[in-house]
């Protein structure tokens, strides 16, 4: 919106809430009419307004540091998330809205009733001065050492960087992104947990040694002896760090990583009153297992559940990682096969897990089995997980305790014999609940099959009054007709589905999973549909159904598996 065009909307206005506005430095100045105060706020316009807000700041500088959400630089946050519409064909009264909604936040702060949402905003307030840090670290209410790796610069004038911040055993796994490659020295850092909430620095007030040194008396007297235990032992330095935490209302605890450094050795900043600390500030970004797996959509109570899939080929392999991203704990990936580039353009495993290089004594190319590349990718990705590679043939595993221990066992081998043939043998075994998932070919579509096998069985599946039948009740496919596809030979033989495919049986048989390992649901078959674009003989079922599909399932009569 052009500069005039703005001035227009802004002179349109019509709110008891504004007093004046003017224009100066290439932003707006407004005067708001407040409760029991006016208050005076700028608007920063983007470029593109009305489709983006405007920022708000807070010019009452004497007010930050006692308002909830304000932060430091005195920026309000008067919306939240990415998600917001409004009708941007009418900009005034966007303008006006917003300058409502500011009012009311700004009224509500100083009454002091928000106390809890400005401390509990402790690391936002910060968030626009301090640098991030990458952080294992879990805070407790405990006094301890914390583990810090630094980066040390080669000039001794030039300070040390905070790199990654742990406790003393590493919680993720070793293999987990490119830690391994971290080489730099670790010391113990003070963390000092506070046993209650403070507020930061008044009035736009920057974070000072003496500030840090007057939040010792927010320790517990058992703290507060350790620290001076622990201060005795740290000699004279010109850089220290100090990680400090505070309760949230909500459980958890700020933290905010002080690093203090001085143009010569002095007394720890906590032994010692001192004006001559500079106070650098750090965020730490947490790796930590509850954080990560809530922020990012994953259910923390499916860390002690334990998954097993036979068959990481196409759809395995895709249900294997979407159940990792679920926040499952342990998975056990059972498959004879080996990754060959034939795989590459329907398998999550792509190039990268493959390998052209000659062994050095051998001269042999080695090829890697899809279950070690994909517990490897698995390890690189998810820092909190237990993968149990075992390249055997399912025939040969019927005594393994990973998988005997295992919540719920996915089948995903694609054919169907091979799947009633381990539909008998989880039966014998007592391994009652099982998916089994498979693609239909050419796009047609694709099932999932979430049993109980006490109450019904894929075998069901397949029967009716009569005893067997060769089709199962889910076809979308007649029987008899040609649809496998031979590029190089007999050897070559596939059937065809896409990638697109294998995610859609992927997606639905994961949903299975989650629904059965939360709230032990069974008996439910799901399909889903595509475009039958090859022009192949379709069934009934096919012509009926929607996109997708959810039927119950019971137990057949005729079915010889479940009746003997």
């Amino acid at each position: 919106m052009m500069e005039v065009e703005l001035n227009e909307v802004i002179s349109q206005i019509k709110s008891p809430h504004l007093i004046s506005w003017e224009k100066s430095d290439g932003n707006y100045s407004f005067v708001l009419k407040g409760r029991k105060k006016d208050w005076n706020v700028k608007l920063v316009f983007p470029t593109n307004f009305p489709f983006e807000l405007p920022k708000a700041v807070l010019l009452d500088t004497d007010l930050i540091g006692s308002l909830a959400h304000v932060n430091f630089e005195g920026l309000i946050c008067v919306t939240e998330g990415d998600s917001l519409l409004w009708n941007y064909h009418k900009p005034v009264e966007v303008l006006k809205s917003l300058l409502c909604n500011i009012v009311d936040l700004l009224d509500e702060a100083i009454l002091k009733v928000s106390k809890d949402e400005l401390t509990d905003e402790y690391e936002g307030y910060f968030q626009c001065c301090a640098s991030p840090i990458n952080s294992f670290y879990e805070a407790s209410d405990t006094l301890e050492y914390a583990h810090l790796n630094i980066f040390q610069p080669n000039s001794r004038k030039k300070k040390e960087r905070p790199v990654l911040l742990n406790n003393r055993r590493n919680e993720y796994q070793d293999d987990y992104s490119n830690l391994k490659k971290v080489h730099n020295q670790v010391i113990k850092i003070i963390h000092m947990p506070l046993s209650e909430p403070v507020l930061p620095p008044k009035a736009n007030a920057k974070i000072s040694a003496n500030y840090v040194f007057d939040l010792k008396k927010f320790l517990s007297d058992r703290n507060k002896a350790k620290l001076d235990k622990l201060l005795r032992k740290e000699k004279i330095h010109a850089q220290f760090f100090v990680l400090l935490s505070m309760p949230r209302s909500s459980g958890e605890r700020s933290q905010l990583l002080l690093s203090f450094t001085a143009k010569k050795g002095m007394p720890h900043p906590l032994l010692e009153r001192s004006d001559g600390w500079d106070i650098e500030l750090f965020l730490p970004a947490r790796n930590t297992k509850g954080y990560l797996l809530e922020r990012g959509g994953a259910e923390k109570s499916l860390l002690n559940k334990k998954v097993a899939i036979v068959g990481c080929g196409s759809v395995g392999g895709e249900v294997a990682l979407m159940l990792a991203k679920a926040g499952v704990g342990e998975l056990t990936l059972i498959d004879h096969d080996l990754l060959e580039a034939d795989n590459i353009y329907r398998h999550r495993l792509g190039g990268l897990s493959l390998s052209y290089l000659p062994d050095k004594q051998t001269g042999k190319v080695n090829t890697r089995s899809k279950v070690n590349a994909l517990a490897s990718l698995m390890h690189l990705d998810f820092p909190y997980i237990t993968v149990n590679p075992k390249r055997q043939l399912f025939c040969n595993l019927t005594k393994d305790k990973d998988l005997l221990s295992s919540d719920l066992v996915v089948v995903a081998v694609g054919s169907p014999a091979l799947s009633l043939q381990m539909n008998r043998q989880f039966k014998e075994l007592n391994i009652n609940n099982v998916i089994f998932c498979w693609n239909e070919a050419a796009g047609i579509g694709g099932h999932s099959v979430l049993l109980d096998l006490r109450s019904s069985c894929l075998e069901c599946l397949y029967s009716d009054d009569s005893g067997f039948n060769n089709r199962c009740h889910l076809a979308l496919l007649e029987n008899g007709q040609k649809v496998s596809k031979n590029l190089t030979g007999c050897a070559g033989v596939f059937t065809p589905f896409s990638y697109l495919d294998s995610s859609q049986t992927a997606a639905i048989a994961s949903r299975h999973a989650i629904d059965h390992l939360l709230f032990g649901w069974h008996s439910k078959a799901m399909s889903w549909k595509g475009e039958n674009q090859a022009g192949l003989q379709v069934t009934n079922r096919y012509n009926k159904i929607s996109l997708k599909e959810e039927i119950e399932l019971y137990r057949e009569d005729g079915c010889r598996a479940c009746c003997g």
